[in-house]
């Protein structure tokens, strides 16, 4: 049951991506001149062991039943929930985005972004384990973006954007981050 959901939300993206891609398609842009671009993934993929397959739902089933021992059903629930969620969520890999920085913004897959928008960026450079460039967006839901520098020069990238936008040079990795990685969440 759960491939059929998995095969029919699948086949509904593709066709709702092509729609756009096909809608977007003829339509000239000033973010088509781009000077740098690369292709990442959405997000980064933990490779996670056996033990890791073996703690992780132990953790969610110790957890749930304790929420129903001390009368916290809530929580259990929530718990429960939060697990399935993310678990149908990475049963997909993450798609590769094309990103496209120009001169009047960034491109990442078909969203765009003016330079007016982004308030500023950051990049965290510590590989093999992080390698982002961050942006701080105004307005919308989701302030920052995260994006996979996916082995591309973080030096040209800085340059260009220090020209267009201020740098946080006081940011560094988040705390819960470091923890997500850290537990390969």
């Amino acid at each position: 049951m759960i491939n059929r959901i998995k095969n029919k939300l699948a086949s509904y993206k593709l066709k709702r991506a092509q729609k756009r891609e096909e809608h977007n398609k003829n339509i000239p842009s000033h973010f088509d001149n781009t000077i740098i671009s690369w292709i990442a993934p959405e997000y980064v993929i933990h490779e996670r062991g056996i033990i890791w397959k073996i703690t992780m739902p132990l953790i969610v089933a110790i957890s749930a039943v304790l929420g129903i021992y001390y009368d916290a059903w809530t929580f259990s629930l929530a718990i429960v929930v939060f697990a399935g969620v993310y678990y149908l969520i990475h049963i997909e890999h993450p798609r590769n985005v094309e990103i496209k920085i120009s001169s009047v913004g960034i491109q990442v897959g078909m969203k765009k972004y003016s330079f007016s928008r982004i308030k500023g960026f950051w990049m965290i450079y510590e590989p093999p384990f992080v390698s982002t460039l961050n942006l701080r967006i105004e307005g919308g839901i989701l302030a920052d973006l995260t994006i996979q520098l996916n082995g591309e020069s973080p030096a040209q990238i800085r340059s260009f954007l220090l020209s267009k936008i201020p740098e946080f040079t006081d940011k560094k990795e988040s705390l819960s981050d470091i923890f997500l990685r850290i537990l390969k969440i």
